[in-house]
């Protein structure tokens, strides 16, 4: 980094040591939201059985056909890709624990061809 700026130490630091704390996006798997509880926030985010972050926000995602979850992770050895990506995820859920699936990226949607005939075009 080579120009000055507001936060360029707290960023040399984070290039330096990693990163320790990271929002997430999280898929319940089998779900079902007239059955299942759905998370409001605060819902402990395990990975391997050990507490690793909360849920600060959560919606059912009618596209995607699961419930989504942002997530808050720490690592105090930092948080890297591959703990992001292996290890057994779940989240706590009055009392039960469901399986998660964890990435840092927003989901994928799934799309329509622009060829369908009943694709939505907002300026038609």
């Amino acid at each position: 980094l080579q120009k000055d700026f507001i936060g360029k130490g707290a960023i040399e630091r984070q290039m330096e040591g990693g990163i320790y704390k990271r929002f997430v996006h999280a898929l319940i798997d089998e779900f079902d939201p007239s059955r299942d509880p759905s998370p409001i926030g605060g819902e402990w985010i395990y990975r391997d059985g050990v507490v690793v972050g909360h849920v600060t926000s959560s919606a059912f995602g009618f596209t995607l056909g699961s419930q989504v979850c942002i997530a808050v992770v720490q690592k105090s050895d930092g948080i890297s890709m591959p703990f992001l990506t292996t290890g057994k995820w779940h989240i706590e859920i009055a009392g039960r624990q469901y399986d998660i699936r964890i990435s840092p990226h927003s989901p994928s949607l799934p799309m329509e061809s622009s060829e369908q005939p009943n694709h939505y075009r907002p300026t038609q």
